[in-house]
């Protein structure tokens, strides 16, 4: 049964993805829908799974489908590491170094957020 509701909440996180990969408006060669799902996911799993519904103690398969099936379709290292691949093969070395730097400390400033939020309505 957890396969299922993993595999029920990853298509609508990969939905998600996909939408905002192909929605959002371009920035010449940076990926910022990669970018801003990554963000979304870090917040998501750190304010909504990690913080309120365990901390609410809900169902412990809705927050395996949200937590592992839609924020962990929704975020994705693979597409990360392609992008940042791509635009190194475009010999784009300073959107590359500001698109690594950005990710890695933009997810960690989600993941902070939410954590902040949630500790101020305690």
């Amino acid at each position: 049964m957890n396969v299922l509701v993993v595999a029920l909440f990853a298509f609508f996180g990969g939905m998600a993805r996909y939408f905002l990969a192909s929605e959002l408006p371009s920035w010449g060669i940076f990926p910022l829908g990669t970018l801003l799902a990554n963000f979304i996911g870090c917040f998501i799993f750190s304010f909504l799974v990690k913080q309120i519904m365990t901390k609410r103690h809900l169902n412990g398969r809705l927050i395996l489908g949200m937590g592992t099936g839609f924020c962990g379709a929704l975020t994705t290292f693979s597409s990360f590491a392609l992008d940042t691949v791509q635009l190194l093969q475009k010999q784009a070395y300073g959107l590359a170094t500001g698109y690594l730097i950005l990710s890695i400390c933009g997810g960690l400033f989600f993941v902070w957020l939410g954590e902040a939020l949630v500790r101020k309505q305690v």
